[in-house]
C-alpha cells in the first residue's frame, strides 16, 4: 500500500470517528434533563407556616418611677347631682280644664303641657292621668290658719263662707265662696258636715270672686244653686262644716254659729 492510499484511509477513519463522537455527544445532550427541571423537581417544598394564634399585644413596659418618687392618687371628680323635682298625680274628672288643673295645683299651663308631652292645650278627657310638677314641695296654696278657728289647713281663697237658715230645712245653705284670682272645679269635692252626711260636687266650676250655695232642701240645680234633697235639716249651731277637696285633702272648715 502506497503512501496516498495509508493517508486516505486515515483520513477516513478519522472522518468516521468525528462523526461517531459527535453523534456519541448529541445522543448524551439529548437525553439529559433540563437544569430548571431538576430544580424544580429536587428543590425541597418550604414547611407550611400555620398562622400564630391571635394574643393580647404584648404589655409596654411603664417605666418606673424613682424610688424616692410616690406614684399620683387619681383623685375622683365629684358628679354634681340635681335634686327630682317632685310629682304629682291628676286623674282628670269631667269638666276639667287644663287651666282649671294649672291654677288649683298655682303652675302654668305650659308646665303641665311640657311634664305630659302635650301640645294641644285645649285637649284633655275624663280619666287622663296627668303628671303635675309641684313647685315649692306642695300642691295647692294653703296655710294654717281655718275658717271658723278650727286649725285645719285650707286652700288660700276657697272657703266656706257661711250657712244661714241652720235648722230651718226649708232656708237652710252653705256658701262656698273663692275669693281667690284662680279658677277651680269642684269635680269630686265633698263638703261634709263632721260626723255627720256628706254632699259630693259634681261638674261645678268656680271661678274667682264667684260663689255656690248648697240648700239642704230638695230643688232642681242650677249653675250656683244646688240641692242636697236631705229629708231633714243637717246644721244646727255648734256644727263644723268641712270641704275637701278631691284627693280627699281639708281645705276649709267652718263653725256654724
Amino acid at each position: 500500500m502506497n503512501r496516498r492510499h495509508l493517508a486516505l484511509l486515515v483520513l477516513i477513519n478519522t472522518v468516521v470517528s468525528l462523526v461517531v463522537a459527535l453523534s456519541v455527544v448529541w445522543a448524551f445532550e439529548s437525553r439529559r434533563p433540563d437544569l430548571e427541571e431538576l430544580a424544580a423537581i429536587y428543590t425541597p417544598r418550604p414547611e407550611p407556616i400555620l398562622a400564630a394564634p391571635a394574643t393580647q399585644a404584648p404589655a409596654v413596659a411603664q417605666p418606673t418611677p424613682p424610688p424616692d418618687t410616690a406614684p399620683l392618687a387619681e383623685t375622683p371628680t365629684a358628679t354634681p347631682e340635681s335634686a327630682p323635682q317632685a310629682e304629682e298625680i291628676y286623674i282628670v274628672q269631667p269638666g276639667d280644664t287644663l287651666l282649671v288643673v294649672a291654677t288649683r295645683y298655682g303652675i302654668g299651663v305650659d308646665d303641665i303641657l311640657e311634664a305630659n308631652n302635650l301640645s294641644n292645650p285645649d285637649y284633655v278627657f275624663s280619666g287622663q292621668r296627668l303628671v303635675i310638677p309641684v313647685q315649692g314641695g306642695g300642691g295647692a296654696v294653703t296655710d294654717t290658719t281655718a275658717a271658723g278657728g278650727s286649725g285645719e289647713p285650707v286652700v288660700e281663697g276657697v272657703k266656706v263662707a257661711a250657712v244661714s237658715g241652720a235648722a230651718d230645712l226649708a232656708h237652710e245653705q252653705v256658701i262656698v265662696a273663692n275669693e281667690s284670682d284662680l279658677a277651680f272645679s269642684l269635680q269630686g269635692w265633698k263638703l261634709e258636715r263632721e260626723g255627720g252626711p256628706s254632699y259630693t260636687f259634681g261638674n261645678v266650676p268656680l271661678f274667682p270672686g264667684g260663689s255656690v250655695r248648697l240648700h239642704s232642701a230638695a230643688g232642681a240645680d242650677t249653675t250656683v244653686d244646688l240641692y242636697w234633697n236631705q229629708p231633714s235639716p243637717v246644721w244646727q249651731s255648734g256644727a263644723v262644716v268641712r270641704l275637701l277637696n278631691a284627693q280627699e285633702n281639708v281645705v276649709s272648715s267652718y263653725t256654724v254659729p
